[in-house]
């Protein structure tokens, strides 16, 4: 025992020879300097940081990661209560509380006035720390606490330690979390930030203690002061890692919990020349039971039968009540063939048929195919509707005209109308040729001048939503508009409350969730009447498997 130790102590002893303690002692007084050059650099990050989170761009993230100058007070702080450098540790304090306040109210500030206030993927991000985050911000500030002490390879670990402990992009989360009023927001934030924080100090301490930084003096009352700085931080660190298990603990559940339901429905599903799963999507329920829903490519459309074993099947494999929602799109096995069709040979007897009789009975017979399809068109392009058609036929080259009025606020896909034409085609063995015209879900409010209110009318043309939404639970609604130019200055704020009264509306009456709801305000000033576009962009992402 007693070789170990000296050992140890003489490791130590080395490893502190080897460094310059005053030219790191200076440098890392620097860094608690209070200068408005620093916090300029602050709140530049900040806002980088702040725009790439609101518009879900990572790398605009990562560059406001490696500007910003948190880092250097954090590690002074460290430094300071390894040292027990009292100077230094009230200065870094002073400097890291005001850094935090600052950073807090001009995130804030900035996203209360923003007209973007989506919570992003990148935000949801940083709202759930786990213990991944502690061991990693521990790694990263250990590197540059090395980095620091022996100056080698200094400029390129730096930049790597300011991106993997991320200080600067979760204190601009809980800003903006304050500034939409999200206490969840605001606290999963800041509560990565702390953990970041005392994963660097400790780090840091530890890396400093091996450097050969000390207290002034060494003596007993000062080694115990070591030691219970010590046992605070670990306190600390164990309280902090009770959470953080936890949110690893649930992480770890749903990726399981998704692999499972994959799994079971790629078993059912995906059949040799038959059928096979194309994507899926769950919700799980207060009690534990779980909606899913799946889109299948199929050749036959399975029966209802065959669908409610299928709903046992994965009931008894996840162990947990289940309701299955398949959507079946009918595909066509190999290439399509191109069929000859053969003129009919009337009996001589019979005297042939006008061309308009001809042409009319061809006619009913398209218009006959398309109704009987309704149904399944309406799966291909739902959360769409089919509200009117029209056919007519080419005579020059056999080919049926086919015209489809879709509501609908965005184009059809190419890939949907690819399957439209191909199940057209196969049920009337005739070359087709689609053509989809949409219409709006909701027409254009048109506001009087200076007028905010929502009329009956315009609450009545939004009940469309609630319907739709009654059938798909993941809507992704968005509600834009534009200054009036006829209103003047006041025309944003007259913009910012309409699009305010309809989320409102869609929020509280028709039961949307907030975060299914995005609201645009542009800048560009129109100058006809004040309107508001309510569109129905598709569901939201993140299920995907």
């Amino acid at each position: 025992m007693n070789k170990a130790k000296f050992f140890i102590k003489h490791w130590l002893e080395k490893k502190a020879a080897l460094i310059n303690h005053k030219a790191v002692i200076k440098d890392l007084y620097l860094e608690v300097d209070i200068s408005p050059g620093y916090f300029l650099t602050l709140t530049i990050a900040n806002l980088i940081a702040l725009n790439g989170l609101i518009t879900n761009n990572t790398a605009v993230i990562i560059g406001a990661m490696l500007i910003s100058p948190l880092m250097g007070p954090v590690l002074s702080f460290g430094f300071a209560f390894i040292t027990e450098d009292t100077a230094m540790g009230r200065k870094a304090v002073k400097k890291l509380t005001v850094s935090i306040i600052l950073t807090l109210l001009i995130a804030g500030i900035a996203t209360y006035l923003s007209p973007l206030k989506d919570v992003t993927d990148e935000i949801i991000a940083r709202t759930r720390p786990n213990l991944y985050d502690l061991i990693i911000a521990f790694l990263a500030g250990t590197a540059g606490a090395i980095a620091i002490c022996t100056k080698k390879s200094y400029i390129t670990i730096v930049p790597g330690v300011a991106i993997a402990t991320a200080v600067i992009p979760p204190l601009s989360v809980t800003g903006f979390g304050i500034g939409i009023g999200s206490i969840y927001i605001a606290w999963g934030g800041f509560f990565l930030f702390f953990t970041n924080f005392v994963a660097i100090i400790i780090s840091t301490c530890i890396i400093f203690y091996i450097y050969g930084f000390r207290p002034a003096m060494i003596e007993r009352e000062d080694a115990s002061n070591i030691k219970k700085r010590a046992v605070i931080l670990i306190g600390i660190l164990l309280i902090i890692s009770i959470p953080l298990f936890y949110t690893l603990k649930t992480s770890i559940a749903e990726v399981r919990l998704r692999s499972n339901i994959q799994f079971v429905l790629k078993q059912e599903f995906d059949i040799k020349s038959r059928s096979h799963l194309s994507t899926f999507s769950y919700l799980k329920g207060m009690d534990e039971s779980l909606e899913i829903h799946a889109v299948v490519n199929t050749v036959d459309y399975l029966k209802e039968a065959e669908t409610g074993r299928i709903e046992k099947n994965i009931r008894d494999y996840l162990h947990r009540d289940v309701k299955l929602n398949i959507e079946q799109v009918k595909v066509h096995a190999g290439g399509l063939k191109e069929e000859i069709i053969k003129p009919q040979i009337l009996p001589a007897i019979a005297p042939p048929k006008p061309t308009e009789e001809i042409i009319k009975t061809s006619m009913t017979g398209a218009v006959n195919v398309v109704k009987k399809a309704a149904d399944r068109i309406e799966k291909i392009i739902s959360p769409s509707t089919l509200e009117d058609f029209y056919v007519g036929f080419s005579g020059k080259t056999s080919t049926v005209l086919i015209t489809l009025n879709v509501r609908r606020d965005e184009p059809l896909s190419e890939e949907a109308i690819l399957w439209l034409r191909r199940m057209f085609t196969g049920e009337l063995n005739l070359p087709v040729e689609l053509k989809v015209e949409t219409i709006p879900f909701v027409p254009p409010l048109i506001f009087d001048k200076n007028e905010t209110m929502l009329s009956n009318d315009m609450k009545n043309a939004l009940k469309i939503i609630k319907e739709i939404y009654g059938r798909e639970a993941a809507l992704y609604i968005m509600v834009e508009s534009s200054p009036a130019l006829s209103e003047g200055k006041k025309g944003r704020r007259f913009a910012e409350e309409r699009v305010k009264e309809i989320a409102v509306l869609l929020n509280e009456d028709y039961k949307l969730p907030a975060e299914n709801i995005r609201t645009v305000i542009h800048k560009k000033r129109e100058s006809g009447a004040a309107a508001v576009k309510v569109s129905i962009l598709g569901t939201l992402p993140a299920t995907e498997p």
